[in-house]
């Protein structure tokens, strides 16, 4: 497997994978145990990236008046209490647009506004799983229980084991539920997570709990919370504010409330950030299954430097952070990848939908809803061209192809902007 280090970090990777599939772990051993201490040096060496702009974006953004008065419009005609869009071309920002409050405070929004963004967070949690994949922490078609202290199986097929590739393109057999903590010791008895009709691998179905076995395979590889290692490996390398748990930003000064549809408040910045008291940052993957299925905060800053990473393939200023193959290969269809778990085609690579609001170009990304929120985060390899909204108090229809109204309406303004 190609890796982004030098021999020594090599060797460094190939050593921990062995000791971890000899023994899966399940929480972080102390600080003098070998195991920790060679994740802790790993972790070090993916960290080992310095963000090539302080104001986060790749060039200086001139002012496109005219068309942010276009953006404006799309989010009044749409009724949004609130709508941030930062479209860019190569990673620099071609139209930046604020609209409407941030809630109760009655604050103006800003680029730095931190949301709640769904599912986006299925998206953001690959791209770091996946730098651990490059340096040979998991074999994308391994079975889970190799990694993880709880055996993932589906009951009715218990020879056919799911995979991390099957995960992250939503194959796994596992069912949509909002439910995320299965008794997997006893699913025989009580198997209300996986279709017993379908072998893992079989067919395409959306499910949150892939994405809440997405981070706890992070924190089982690492030996940190989803948390540290996000933060330690991605978030900041990339000079980006986000967490999973609003407690824990750098700043929560600036923090949009949860909305309804209507504009009325499900709950207040204030009230999530409380619910830092009943929220466990350690290594417990057996307990974390539900810690990377929608409750990330991140502003659209943030959303748009790693639109810009994924569009440039891996390369963010002089720097890079992925192989150029590896994006290619989270937005590829799994099921023609040689030797690969999933035997069918489906709406997802790896936590990367295709969506074509127009039917001209592709869009390749994630969306999130929940409640008034819509969330996406979207870039166009053959232009160059990303996309990043977030809306907020916005009673829209529900998403068709992938899409809300809303931002197959601002997808298809901004394509009649590419030249």
């Amino acid at each position: 497997m190609r890796t982004l280090f030098d021999p020594w970090k090599a060797l460094l990777a190939g050593t921990l994978l062995l000791v971890l599939l000899a023994q899966p772990i399940c929480r972080a051993e102390s600080a003098g145990d070998e195991r920790a201490a060679l994740r802790e040096r790993l972790i070090a060496d993916l960290s080992d990236f310095e963000f090539p702009l302080e104001d986060g974006y790749l060039s200086e953004y001139t002012e496109d008046p005219e068309r942010e008065e276009e953006a404006v419009q799309v989010f009044k005609v749409a009724k949004v209490k609130t709508g941030v869009l930062i479209v860019g071309k190569n990673g620099a920002p071609l139209v930046r647009a604020c609209y409407g409050v941030r809630g109760r405070s009655k604050e103006p929004v800003t680029l730095k506004t931190q949301f709640r963004v769904a599912s986006v967070t299925k998206l953001v949690t690959a791209i770091g799983l996946m730098r651990l994949w490059e340096v040979g922490l998991f074999d994308l078609d391994a079975p889970l229980s190799d990694y993880l202290p709880m055996k993932v199986v589906n009951p009715a097929f218990p020879d056919s084991p799911v995979t991390a590739r099957q995960l992250l393109s939503h194959t796994s057999s596992i069912k949509q539920g909002m439910r995320y903590h299965p008794d997997w010791e006893n699913l025989q008895l009580n198997n209300n997570y996986f279709d017993k009709s379908v072998e893992p691998g079989g067919r395409y179905q959306y499910a949150n709990l892939n994405g809440g076995l997405a981070g706890a395979m992070i924190e089982a590889l690492s030996g940190l919370s989803v948390n540290s290692c996000m933060k330690a490996i991605l978030f900041d390398p990339l000079g980006i504010d986000a967490a999973y748990n609003p407690g824990l930003l750098g700043d929560t000064s600036d923090m949009a409330d949860i909305m309804y549809e209507d504009g009325g408040i499900l709950s207040t910045a204030k009230r999530e950030l409380e619910t830092l008291k009943d929220y466990d940052d350690t290594c417990d993957p057996r307990e974390h299954t539900d810690r990377t299925i929608g409750k990330l905060y991140i502003n659209a800053d943030g959303l748009h430097r790693l639109a810009s990473l994924m569009v440039n393939g891996g390369i963010i200023g002089e720097r890079r952070l992925l192989y150029e193959d590896t994006e290619r290969l989270m937005r590829a269809d799994q099921s023609k990848i040689e030797g690969s778990s999933v035997r069918v085609p489906g709406d997802y690579g790896l936590f990367v939908a295709h969506v074509s609001p127009t039917g001209k170009y592709t869009w390749y990304g994630h969306q999130g809803r929940f409640n008034g929120i819509t969330a996406d985060i979207f870039w166009q390899p053959q232009t160059g061209m990303t996309f990043v909204m977030i809306v907020n108090g916005y009673d829209g229809a529900l998403s068709t192809d992938g899409l809300a109204p809303i931002a197959r309406r601002m997808m298809t303004l901004v394509e009649n902007w590419i030249e």
